[in-house]
C-alpha cells in the first residue's frame, strides 16, 4: 500500500518582508502545483504564538516521488529565488501520511515534533493523534518521518475546528514546533 507524502517547509521571514513579498513567495509555491509529482500545494499563514510565519506543504502521491521533487530545478529555484532572499529561519520535514488529507482553506494548524532517539513510532503517532483530537478539526492528517535523518519525527495537520487557535500538546516529552493560523490551497 502506498501512502501519500507531505513535504513541509517551515519559513520564518525577515522582519522587513512586506505583504507583497509574502504573496510573491506563496505564488511561487503555487506554481509548483503544475509539477507532475505534486498532488496539491497549500500554506498556513501563521497567527500569534506560532514558531514560523509560514508552513508551506506539498502533497506527493508516494515516497518514490519525494527525491524527484526535492531535486527538481523548479523547486530549487523556489527555495533560492523566492524563499532565501526573505528568509530568517527555515526547517523542513518529509512525512508519510496515514491517509491523503482533504486540504481546506480556513483555520489550520501544523505541529511538528522532535523526539529522543529511543522513542517508538507508536508513541509519536499517539502524541500527534491526541493533539489533533484536542483541536477537534474537520480534517486531519498525521504522518511519521520518511527517513531517519530528519529533525522532526512526525507531523500533524489539522483543518477547521479550533485549529487556528491550537496550542502545543500538554505532553512535554517531545519538542514541538507549531504553526497555527489560516490555510489556503495554492
Amino acid at each position: 500500500m502506498t501512502r501519500p507524502v507531505l513535504h513541509l517547509d517551515l519559513i520564518a521571514l525577515r522582519p522587513e518582508t512586506g505583504p507583497q513579498d509574502r504573496e510573491a513567495l506563496l505564488q511561487a509555491a503555487a506554481a509548483l502545483a503544475s509539477m507532475p509529482q505534486v498532488l496539491a500545494v497549500g500554506a498556513i499563514e501563521a497567527g500569534a504564538g506560532s514558531d514560523f510565519d509560514l508552513a508551506v506543504f506539498f502533497l506527493l502521491p508516494d515516497l518514490g516521488r519525494l527525491e524527484p521533487f526535492g531535486t527538481d530545478e523548479r523547486y530549487a529555484r523556489f527555495l533560492q529565488g523566492s524563499v532565501a532572499p526573505r528568509l530568517k529561519r527555515f526547517a523542513g520535514a518529509d512525512v508519510e501520511l496515514e491517509s491523503e488529507p482533504a486540504l481546506r482553506d480556513g483555520s489550520a494548524a501544523c505541529l511538528a515534533v522532535a523526539t529522543p532517539d529511543e522513542t517508538f513510532d507508536w508513541e509519536v503517532r499517539e502524541a500527534l493523534e491526541a493533539w489533533a483530537d484536542s483541536v477537534r478539526p474537520a480534517v486531519r492528517a498525521v504522518g511519521l518521518a520518511a527517513g531517519e535523518r530528519q529533525a522532526f519525527r512526525g507531523v500533524g495537520l489539522a483543518f477547521g475546528g479550533g485549529a487556528a487557535s491550537a496550542g502545543r500538546p500538554a505532553d512535554g516529552r517531545f519538542q514541538s514546533t507549531l504553526v497555527a493560523g489560516e490555510a489556503r490551497r495554492l
